[in-house]
């Protein structure tokens, strides 16, 4: 009797007619996944890899009014990251964050500088 109370909402979904909507947007699923794509090196593990340097970038976290939270470095980092991406690297080497205060358009800001790259894989 508990596995029939137990299955019938799953029989009934089964016959009725419904569809699924989502906002989501292609674009937005693989912006948000880049930096996934993208390791973050040390200048010493570079040593033993075959790489291209492909410029600088950096990522910017920002607290543009009070009500928000204060910015952080990781944010930064994956804003920086996502560029990488773009550029079409797949490796980063951060050299640093700075932290800002009272810059314009922010009441606080963390900016992260670091170099993108082009790692090939490893056999």
């Amino acid at each position: 009797m508990k596995r029939l109370i137990l299955l019938m909402p799953l029989i009934t979904s089964g016959c009725a007619n419904y569809a699924f909507n989502t906002n989501l947007d292609k674009e937005n699923f693989d912006d948000y996944f880049k930096p996934g794509s993208v390791q973050i090196y040390d200048q010493d593990q570079l040593t033993d890899l075959n790489h291209l340097y492909l410029g600088t970038v950096e990522g910017e976290s920002c607290q543009a009014d009070a009500n928000q939270p204060i910015p952080n470095a990781g944010e930064a980092r994956t804003q920086a990251r996502r560029k990488v991406a773009d550029m079409g690297g797949n490796g980063v080497i951060f050299d640093k964050c700075a932290e800002f205060s009272d810059t314009p358009g922010c009441l606080k800001q963390v900016i992260c500088y670091a170099q993108a790259l082009k790692v090939a894989p490893q056999p």
